[in-house]
């Protein structure tokens, strides 16, 4: 068996966790260095949804549980299926995608995670087109997040991962066309006044409630499983069904945090929980 480790690499000024009025970009500060101190440490700033990151219901109900409330052996050698959904910038994942994939995979088992694979994170795409590799990305229709949701829930699955950059409609009514596709030294990153500024503007209405579509299917996936998002190098998987961890930064408090995601291709021998208890 092969482990592939399918984790976005942080690394400064990355472009997912640089586009939007929230986002504060990935940056790494010498405190000390070798010449001068004869030891190097960094001080890091992040957005919490820099990079590959699992995403909690938590992001719009207050009820839900947070990192550090989470069983994290749901997240550990979580047997996975691979879904081929091949997209370009731009493209959306819609329902009938779903239908003719994760629906009649027979390699879909009830309880699995399910990987949907773009093809948007192989080849190191991120690096090559900067900001665009998150405010182009394939995303979900809404219709297509609906569809997906339904599907999952029927088969008792809870955990979603993708390469999609982002999941949802890409703030396309007002958040990309007000600010994301304006030009970088045109949008300082939070916590500028301009961010600040916008983002007090930015209610519900515009943005994930009211009926407005900035973000309507976020809100759907977000309800429905956990989506982790921002998978790179995927394509270096080999099998239909894989097994996968996912371990998020243990922050207190956080609706979200980045991850590291590695996956495991092929399936064990044993059920896994056999080995569990054979290893205990």
């Amino acid at each position: 068996m092969n482990t592939v480790n399918l984790t976005l690499p942080l690394y400064p000024f990355m472009p997912v966790g640089n586009v939007w009025a929230w986002d504060s970009p990935f940056q790494l500060t010498p405190t000390m260095t070798h010449e001068r101190h004869g030891v190097a440490t960094h001080q890091m700033s992040f957005h919490s949804e820099a990079g590959t990151r699992l995403m909690l219901g938590a992001c719009y109900d207050d009820a839900a549980p947070r990192v550090h409330e989470l069983d994290y052996s749901t997240l550990v050698n979580r047997n996975t299926v691979v879904i081929d959904v091949p997209k370009q910038a731009g493209e959306e994942i819609l329902a009938e995608d779903i239908d003719r994939t994760l629906a009649v995979d027979p390699d879909y088992r009830d309880g699995d995670a399910v990987l949907l694979r773009t093809g948007w994170g192989d080849d190191e795409r991120y690096r090559t087109l900067g900001d665009a590799y998150a405010s182009t990305t394939p995303h979900f229709s809404l219709e297509g997040a609906h569809r997906l949701a339904e599907v999952m829930k029927q088969r008792g699955s809870d955990l979603m991962l993708t390469d999609c950059a982002y999941i949802g409609n890409l703030g396309e009514k007002f958040m990309y066309p007000e600010w994301s596709s304006r030009a970088p030294w045109d949008r300082p990153p939070f916590p500028s006044p301009q961010a600040r500024i916008y983002l007090r503007h930015y209610t519900p209405a515009r943005g994930a409630g009211g009926g407005a579509p900035d973000w309507a299917s976020s809100v759907v996936l977000h309800g429905a499983m956990s989506p982790v998002a921002a998978l790179a190098n995927c394509g270096a998987l080999r099998g239909k069904r894989v097994q996968v961890t996912v371990l998020p930064l243990f922050l207190a408090g956080a609706e979200g945090a980045p991850c590291t995601v590695l996956a495991v291709d092929g399936e064990p021998t044993q059920p896994t929980d056999e080995i569990r208890e054979t290893t205990r």
